[in-house]
């Protein structure tokens, strides 16, 4: 029968004990009778039994003696007594630190690869098989689950390992940590970074004293966030107060500016106007005029017109003085 240690130690204490009993008893069992006693398939031997009613009788005979002094405690035996009550004592912490071990065996398996236009992808491996590749990875402030065709990608940079679960979601919450204050989704960075160092240490709390450390250290970062996300709240109102500020003076800005092309633009067209008044006064005038010098002119024609025939007339008489040709009316005669 296989005796695992937690048995042996009573055994061990129990065969010292005998010993000691054996030793200060006169007619104490013999080396054959603890050796029929640690075998139980030889106790049908006769003179280990006769011995054993002998100790009995010894022992009886001690008890009932009133003038026998109480018997003292072995010095081996009570070191002994100390070591099997320290071990006990021990029990529990080894079996938790058999607990933390296993604690400590879990693991994520990470893969990165290249696609192949030259693309780098990497992430927590999420499932694998012959075609396709399934990869938890980072997307600015998001983490998407994307899947991959193994036609898709080099299949020669295909490399995947295991890190520390620990190990990995603390590098994630440190990722998400340092894209805060670039007011970039920050809400969203401050959230996942908070998450990720409190799912950390629910990886590491319990274990050993470093680990106590490390989840302390844990507990500072989220403190820290979460203070630097009130800073951040703070700063966010005094900018967007700020922001309302510019945007008010902008507009004034703006405004004044519109109203000074407007009045420019207003006072352009009213020049344009009054060019246009003075050139209508101008056509009105010179419409007036000529409605007055047009009957003077037309008089004057044909008074000229007049003169032109008389001319026309004296030379055709001097051209045909006998009248041969018929004289032609050239309708040149005044009418006034």
């Amino acid at each position: 029968m296989k005796i695992t240690g937690a048995k042996a130690i009573p055994l061990l204490i129990l065969a010292i004990v005998w010993t000691c009993l054996a030793a200060r008893i006169p007619g104490g069992i013999t080396a054959e009778a603890q050796f029929s006693r640690a075998s139980p398939a030889r106790t049908a031997s006769p003179a280990p039994v006769v011995r054993r009613t002998s100790r009995t009788s010894s022992l009886s005979a001690r008890r009932t003696d009133p003038n026998s002094k109480p018997a003292q405690v072995n010095p081996i035996l009570q070191r002994v007594l100390e070591v099997s009550g320290r071990t006990e004592q021990k029990g529990p912490e080894l079996l938790l630190d058999k607990n933390t071990s296993k604690a400590r065996i879990s693991s994520i398996r990470t893969v990165d690869f290249y696609l192949r236009d030259g693309k780098l992808i990497f992430g927590k491996l999420i499932a694998e098989d012959r075609n396709k590749v399934i990869v938890e990875r980072i997307e600015g402030s998001k983490i998407i689950v994307a899947t991959y065709s193994k036609r898709d990608m080099d299949s020669r940079t295909l490399q995947a390992k295991n890190v520390s679960a620990n190990k990995y979601y603390l590098e994630l919450a440190e990722y998400f940590a340092g894209r805060t204050f670039d007011f970039t989704d920050d809400p969203d960075d401050f959230i996942q970074a908070i998450r990720f160092y409190r799912i950390a240490k629910q990886l590491i709390e319990g274990t050993s004293q470093l680990d106590i450390e490390k989840s302390k250290e844990i507990d500072l970062k989220v403190a820290q966030l979460e203070a630097d996300r009130e800073v951040w709240t703070k700063q966010v109102q005094s900018r967007a107060k700020l922001r309302e500020l510019e945007f008010q003076a902008e507009f004034q800005k703006r405004f004044s500016e519109l109203e000074a092309k407007i009045d420019a633009s207003a006072q352009k067209i009213d020049e344009s106007i009054a060019k246009i008044d003075e050139a209508l006064a101008d056509v009105k005038q010179n419409t007036e005029t000529l409605e007055k010098n047009i009957p003077a002119m037309e008089q004057d024609l044909r008074r000229r017109l007049d003169v032109l025939g008389s001319e026309v007339e004296a030379n055709r008489r001097l051209l045909d003085p006998y009248g041969r040709y018929p004289r032609r009316n050239y309708g040149y005669r005044s009418r006034y």
